[in-house]
């Protein structure tokens, strides 16, 4: 038997909840934490000193540390804690099941990373995307959480899906100007902070998806022949890009050393993920693949802020050698292959 591609509209993602809207204690707890959480980021600009006002630059020197308001730090960790007593309100059954505390950790670590990613807003005051992706991203993480309660496609996409994305630009972004920036960012004690919250949130909705957080569709691309030679194809023609920048010396050596291992574990990821059922090579495909996307889309934006014709339509010429096969074979659906071993536990089929 297998299982549907998507979740109804009436399938609810946690695992001891009823269908429905049906506001208690737990769902009152949750909607407060959600909603006051936007006077985290108004206090801490609010209660900002002088100092910290200043525009980001990074290339300048800042004469202060940015120091956060304690008024929002605490206001951050009491809502967090409202919406950790809320999720388990709502899941009595939460001590007695594994992927029910799963869950509400991975969706507590969401909260927690869309917080910090609205404490970033005032460490890129000044620098306008910056501070709009900021704002941005915690705004989706947070406000997501009724809604992954609700709908396992919507715990997916916010829980796995974005927390990868996240993972992988702030990687970039140490290495690879960001669009309009002149330089790579710096290590942070927020950003690191930031990142082990998403690793903590990955880790949850792995305990709650089991083998299905890499969704059937994902794995069934991997199995098609033609896809895995143009994305071999694709690895080789980056590998050849990253060598003519390197000698036009627009490439460091050692992030041209490390785009080199990164393609040879690409091409092993492929390699055994075309030939067999593992999940960790199909997982390790895919991020990796869309690293290497990643980082050939923000050095076509540095160069293009650098007016370098040539070595802009090499990156946009690499990072369609891989998107294009990727995204043409899930859009055209490959069909699917015979199912092998024993159903998956119920309330994990609810991603494809």
């Amino acid at each position: 038997m297998t299982a549907a591609p998507y979740p109804s509209p009436g399938v609810a993602a946690a695992p001891d909840m009823r269908p429905g809207w049906r506001i208690g204690v737990g769902w009152s707890l949750i909607l407060v934490a959600v909603v006051f959480a936007v006077a985290v980021p108004a206090l801490d600009i609010l209660q900002a000193p002088p100092a910290a006002t200043a525009v980001h630059d990074h290339g300048a020197t800042q004469a202060a540390p940015i120091v956060h308001s304690s008024d929002a730090i605490a206001v951050a960790a009491e809502l967090l804690l409202i919406l950790v007593v809320g999720l388990s309100l709502l899941m009595p059954g939460l001590l007695r099941s594994e992927r029910g505390f799963a869950l509400v950790g991975g969706l507590s670590l969401l909260y927690a990373d869309g917080i910090l990613h609205w404490f970033a807003i005032l460490e890129h005051l000044g620098a306008v995307p910056s501070m709009w992706f900021f704002a941005a991203s915690g705004a989706v993480q947070i406000f997501a959480i009724p809604f992954a309660l609700r709908w396992q496609r919507v715990a997916w996409w916010s829980g796995v899906a974005l927390s990868v994305f996240f993972l992988v630009l702030y990687a970039s972004v140490l290495i690879v100007p960001e669009p309009l920036g002149v330089e790579p960012e710096g290590v942070t004690g927020l950003g690191l902070l930031s990142k082990a919250a998403e690793l903590g949130t990955l880790g949850g909705m792995a305990g709650y998806f089991g083998s299905r957080i890499v969704p059937g569709i994902l794995r069934r691309v991997l199995h098609n022949r033609l896809v895995v030679e143009l994305l071999l194809g694709g690895a080789v023609l980056t590998a050849t890009i990253a060598g003519v920048e390197a000698s036009w010396r627009l490439l460091p050596i050692p992030v041209f050393q490390l785009a080199a291992v990164i393609l040879i574990v690409f091409i092993l990821s492929l390699a055994v993920a075309h030939r067999r059922e593992n999940t960790l090579a199909v997982v390790m495909a895919w991020v990796l693949g869309f690293s290497v996307v990643l980082g050939h889309l923000l050095y076509a934006a540095y160069y293009l802020t650098l007016g370098l014709v040539e070595p802009l339509s090499l990156c946009v010429l690499g990072a369609a050698s891989l998107a294009a096969p990727a995204a043409a074979s899930i859009a055209l659906r490959p069909p699917r292959r015979a199912a092998r071993g024993a159903e998956l536990p119920s309330g994990t089929q609810g991603v494809h």
